[in-house]
């Protein structure tokens, strides 16, 4: 057996490259940990490992400094050096002082092993160790756990035969023994998409902490392993009995993610399967189950159980809805925000855990409420193209409770034109702010500039604003120049780069991203999806 120690001042990244290869099936053992260069160098000093893999920019020295000293005491030590950063200088230096490869994080499995494979090559050289070499065909096939991810994933998707899948998983002798399987079904997207923290780099340093995170917890209660599923992840649980508490699992799972990585994710527990020919059945009602997060906090732990919901009745969420436009029409605001928030609920029940009913049925209310204040004689003025953008936004909302401080916001707008009946001064200059903005959307404007054109200071103006129209000036721009953006997009031929520039942006990249975060699909995406 090989010697091995792993370094980096992320323990969270250490943990991982223990679980990323089936180290002992490589005939290598993981004999030390370091956090320090200093550390590192004295582990080496101690233990005399066949091989080390450090992170190249730790605290109390370098991996440079460390390979520099390895080399001057002429240890047998190979070197791996992983990095955050792809600094051509930083890989230069590393090989040039005899590192074994330089990866960057988070570390693919593939790469790991190809350059472990090497470092083995290179020890197997050296001296002359003709044992080494039957541990180097692990690298011309796959692992096992891989393979038993693979599986897992044709299964929970049900493009696998049972007897297919039966005769594989007695070939790679599975470790899964107990009857039970359950999946709990963590939700990553969200995440990724609307935290502005996570570019693409440290959207896969998430999905491998998670998993990280997920694996350990989950070999506490039993055995199982995690599997990616697009931007989400699928933990498989294996357990003894259908009762096995999955709920203080998934319970203690979002908390341990919450607490090391300061993000909320919702888990949600898939019932449990009697046999593993049955994990499909588990994995598609814990995926069935995330549809009821919209209507829930985040960081919730859902169970399949809520499923099993009843639908409210029609007659009570039109009674809701009616409340409302009379409490509007009396210009009762107080009566109005409770009412709103009975309506809410019964839209919530009716909409049995599908978002694009509940939309609708907010929707709806809206319309009907315009055509109410219409039928009183109250014309609000609100032109077909608003209530285009304002059924497009419903649909934007990741959660329902969004939705309603949106739709609330609105409501006690138009409740304030209605008590004003339109013709107050402050009206008269939110009319010129929006014509102006629609006008020029495609300039730069500013806050400061704007605020000039009605003879405001900024700030006054800022609050004026948000008052009239429940965002701020920023926000409210960027969904002009978006919604100007995609008419371009659908109704011309033109290239990306000068739509973004029609609609005000000198940057095409950071148009794509505005654009994607905005619809959640870059722009030429949003277009094929559309016209098919």
């Amino acid at each position: 057996m090989l010697n091995a120690i792993l370094a980096d001042d992320e323990p969270m990244i250490i943990k991982g490259l223990k679980k990323l290869i089936p180290w002992e099936e490589l005939g290598i053992v993981i004999v030390g940990e370091a956090m320090t260069g200093r550390g590192l160098m004295e582990q080496i000093e101690r233990k005399q490992p066949d091989l080390v893999i450090t992170d190249i920019s730790m605290p109390d020295g370098s991996g440079i400094d460390v390979i520099k000293e390895v080399q001057r005491r002429q240890l047998r030590t190979k070197i791996i050096f992983i990095s955050a950063y792809q600094e051509f200088s930083y890989a230069k230096d590393a090989l040039a002082f005899g590192a074994v490869d330089y990866l960057v994080k988070p570390i693919e499995k593939s790469l790991l092993l190809e350059a472990v494979g090497k470092a083995m090559t290179q020890l197997q050289e050296a001296n002359e160790d003709q044992s080494s070499k039957g541990k180097l065909a692990v690298y011309e096939q796959k692992d096992k756990k891989t393979q038993l991810e693979e599986l897992f994933d044709r299964l929970t998707q049900g493009d696998i035969r049972w007897e297919e899948a039966q005769s594989k998983f007695q070939a790679l002798n599975s470790p899964f023994t107990d009857p039970c399987f359950s999946v709990l079904y963590v939700e990553l997207a969200h995440v990724q998409l609307q935290d502005g923290r996570w570019g693409e780099h440290e959207k896969r340093l998430l999905v491998f902490a998670v998993s990280n995170l997920a694996e350990e917890l989950v070999h506490l209660y039993g055995s199982g392993l995690v599997i990616q599923k697009g931007e989400n992840l699928c933990v498989i649980v294996n357990h003894m009995r259908v009762e096995d508490d999955l709920q203080r699992l998934a319970s203690e799972m979002r908390n341990k993610i919450l607490f090391y990585l300061k993000i909320h994710v919702t888990i949600c527990i898939g019932m449990p399967a009697l046999s593993l020919q049955d994990i499909r059945q588990s994995y598609k009602s814990a995926v069935e189950t995330m549809n009821y997060s919209y209507f829930e906090k985040e960081g919730m732990v859902l169970s399949w159980s809520q499923n099993e919901r009843r639908g409210g009745e029609d007659q009570l969420l039109a009674d809701a809805k009616h409340a409302v436009i009379k409490a509007v029409i009396a210009k009762e605001k107080q009566q109005v925000q409770e009412l709103l928030v009975s309506f809410f609920e019964h839209a919530a029940t009716n909409a049995i855990g599908r978002k694009e009913s509940a939309v609708l049925i907010v929707h709806a209310m809206l319309t009907d409420l315009m055509e109410e204040m219409l039928a009183v004689g109250i014309d609000l003025q609100v032109s077909s193209e608003q209530r285009k953008d304002w059924q497009q936004r419903l649909h934007q909302f990741y959660r329902f409770s969004d939705l309603t401080d949106f739709i609330t916001g609105l409501i006690l707008d138009i409740l304030e034109q209605v008590s004003t009946a339109g013709g107050s001064r402050e009206a008269q200059q939110m009319k010129v702010i929006k014509e102006y903005i629609e006008e020029h959307y495609s300039e730069n404007i500013t806050l400061e500039s704007m605020a000039s054109q009605v003879f405001m200071n900024p700030y006054y103006f800022s609050s004026f604003f948000k008052k009239h129209t429940h965002e701020n000036f920023k926000q409210y721009v960027t969904n002009i120049r978006m919604k100007n953006a995609v008419r371009l997009l659908l109704q011309t031929d033109l290239l990306v780069y000068e739509i973004a520039e029609q609609v005000g942006y000198h940057n095409p990249r950071q148009f794509s991203d505005m654009f994607k975060k905005s619809y959640g699909k870059l722009p030429h995406e949003y277009k094929s999806q559309i016209k098919g």
